[in-house]
């Protein structure tokens, strides 16, 4: 158990375990949203990034390339 103070204030936070690998990480990084750890969240972000560099299309006729997120989105680029 961790004991934060702050301000003349303590708090008592649990130490948040890592999805992939069950390390612990800062309860501050958790309270960002974060849900794994600096490692295995700096590769679950390469990951994600080479997913979605596959997932560009031009939107229009000699248009910029664009993230197309669905496959909603992607059946109307283009058009």
């Amino acid at each position: 158990m961790l004991v934060l103070s702050y301000k003349g204030k303590e708090a008592e936070m649990d130490w948040p375990q890592c999805f992939e690998c069950g390390e612990e990480f800062n309860p501050r990084r958790k309270a960002l949203g974060y849900e794994h750890c600096l490692e295995c969240g700096e590769s679950h972000a390469h990951e994600v990034s080479e997913r979605m560099k596959k997932c560009t299309a031009p939107l229009y006729n000699k248009g910029a390339y664009q993230y197309v997120g669905s496959v909603q989105d992607a059946r109307w680029a283009g058009r």
